[in-house]
This record gives structure tokens, sequence and C-alpha cells, in this order.
């Protein structure tokens, strides 16, 4: 029998008894004999509810302790008897907290390995920045100023992508690097691709919440480079912002080649898997961007939880939509 009903049953009990004696005193005789029954059955009340109430409220906390101190133990709380009061509360509350370190633990080894990913390509920034000033500076002697945008743009992306001033930064300054992307993009591609940033005026405070590092120029890169690379011109990027009462919702658009319906699901179906990729495959079919869709919505999730990532909707020769929601209210957007 359930805890719960024990107690009701056990209170029941002894109203009942308490109001049986009660008329028994009121209609007869008061004897001693009558005063030792009652006493009698209430002795047996209280310890019945001591072996059935709080003996295995004591043997759950003296388990719970035990499981916490006892870390060499193999023995799980989880296998107490199904007489345990409130086993089946535990049981989901253990499995919760078990859930909760899970995903904390993975979002430290994600941190490390974006941190060991970071450290690997930081060969020797410094080097690279002063060579691309030293051919922005000849640029400009030389009267190139095409040459010299190209150079401010390369070395802003450049020290942006491999900073390692923490992991969220202002949707203002991940649009600024995005733009820097798309200046050198054009320039790659003799101007076939456009972008355009669509934010209402109602909503331009997202302007200054924080997201996750790196969650959208990846985006881009992968509609370009599966979208609208073969298009010779009108190649469009569009990045739409939308606040609503709990989320940040940004939508990466291409006019692009799509995909079909097949390969939209098995794309989705990635991305959504419990696998987590650190190593990026080579080749044809991904370009090094350093994070993929799937990372991109794996360490949103580590970071704020499960209702929240990254989902692809696409048309085949209709273009391609990303959709990347992060939470509004959450330490760091808020005041």
């Amino acid at each position: 029998m359930d805890i719960t009903k024990r107690i009701k049953y056990y209170l029941l009990v002894q109203s009942i008894l308490i109001v049986v004696a009660a008329l028994i005193i009121m209609q007869f005789k008061f004897s001693r004999l009558l005063f030792l029954l009652l006493i009698l059955a209430e002795g047996i009340i209280i310890i019945t509810m001591l072996l059935n109430v709080v003996k295995p409220l004591s043997n759950l906390q003296d388990t719970l302790e035990k499981s916490i101190t006892d870390k060499s133990s193999e023995e799980s709380p989880i296998l107490m008897a199904a007489e345990m009061p409130f086993i089946d509360e535990v049981r989901i509350l253990l499995d919760k907290c078990a859930q909760e370190t899970t995903r904390r633990n993975s979002a430290e080894i994600f941190d490390k390995q974006a941190e060991l990913t970071a450290l690997q390509s930081q060969i020797n920034p410094h080097f690279l920045y002063n060579t691309l000033e030293s051919v922005r500076g000849q640029a400009l002697i030389d009267g190139n100023t095409e040459i010299a945008k190209m150079m401010e743009a390369l070395s802003a992306f450049f020290r942006y992508s491999i900073s390692r001033k923490g992991s969220l930064v202002t949707l203002r300054d991940e649009l600024a690097n995005i733009e820097n992307y798309m200046m050198i993009q054009r320039y790659r591609f003799n101007n076939r691709f456009s972008m355009e940033i669509f934010i209402d005026e109602e909503d331009e405070e997202a302007y200054d919440y924080k997201i996750p590092k790196l969650i959208i120029q990846p985006v881009v890169e992968n509609a370009i480079f599966h979208g609208l690379e073969e298009n010779l011109e009108g190649g469009a990027v569009s990045i739409e912002v939308i606040i609503t009462e709990r989320n940040l919702i940004i939508t990466v658009s291409d006019n692009g080649k799509g995909m079909d319906t097949k390969t939209l699901s098995e794309l989705n179906e990635r991305i959504h898997s419990q696998i987590i990729l650190f190593d990026q495959p080579k080749g044809k079919q991904q370009r090094n961007t350093g994070i993929g869709l799937l990372n991109i919505h794996k360490r949103i999730q580590l970071l704020f939880g499960e209702d929240y990532g990254l989902n692809v909707y696409s048309t085949q020769n209709q273009g391609t939509d990303v959709e990347i929601t992060v939470p509004v209210h959450y330490e760091g957007n808020t005041e």
C-alpha cells in the first residue's frame, strides 16, 4: 500500500476509535477495563504507524545517505524494496539528477574540446594579424582600396573566430562577424551573393542579447556551400531575428537549390541524434567550418536544454531555412 494511503488509513482508524470510545463512555459506565482496552488499541496503532511509516522513512534516509557517502558501493538506491515509501518519486528524481549531471558533464567536455580546437587553430595568431595588416597597409599605399577592405575584413574575421574571449557574445558582434565573412565571400565569388538582415524596430533590443559564439556564421557558410555556390548570379542569404515571450529565433534563409524530402529528413535526423561529433569529416560533403550544424544544435542544447536548438526546413529548388532557437530570459540577457 502507498505510504500516503497508509497514513490516511491509520488516521481514519484512529478517528473511528476515538469516536467509538467517546460514544461508549457517554452511553455506559466508565470502567478500568474499557480504559485499558482503549490504551491498548491506541498503542497498537502507534506501534503499527512506527513499523509501517516511520521505519520505512528512516530506512530510506539511511539508504540515500549510504549511496551518497559510499562512492565505492555498486548498489543503486533504485534497487530498494518496492515497499519503500515514495519509491516511484525517488526513482524519477534520481533519473532527473542523473540526466542533469550527464548534461553538465557533456557541456564541460564540449567546452574543453572547443577550447582545444581553438588552441590548435591559434598558431601564432599575431603573426597572421600582422601579416594581414602589412598587406592592407601596402594596398592602401598602392591605392587599392578593395584589397585593403578585404584584408581588414579577413583580419577581423580571423580575430573574432579564434578569440578565446568567452563562449557568449552579443548578437551585434555575431552579425558584425558575418558581415565580414560575407564581404570576403563576395570578393571571392565576384559579388554573386548578397545578404540582408531583418530585425523589426520593436525587436532591436535583440542586438544586445547574448548568444553562443559562432552559431550563425557556420549556418551562413553552409547555405553558400550547399545552396548557392552553383548559382552564377542572384544568390541571396537573409537573416531574420524575432523575439517571442520566451525565445530568440534566428532564421537563416537562402534561395538556393534546397533539398528533397528524404535528404531533409535525414539531415534533421542527424542533427537531432544523440551523438555529439567533435571531428568534422573532410572532403566535398563538408566544408571545414570548425562547427557543423549538428554540433551547433548540440552546443545550444547543452547550454540551455532540450527545448532549444536548430531545425532545418527546405523545398527542392526553392531554398532552405535554418531556424536557430535560444532562450531570451537567461543569465546575461536579464538586467
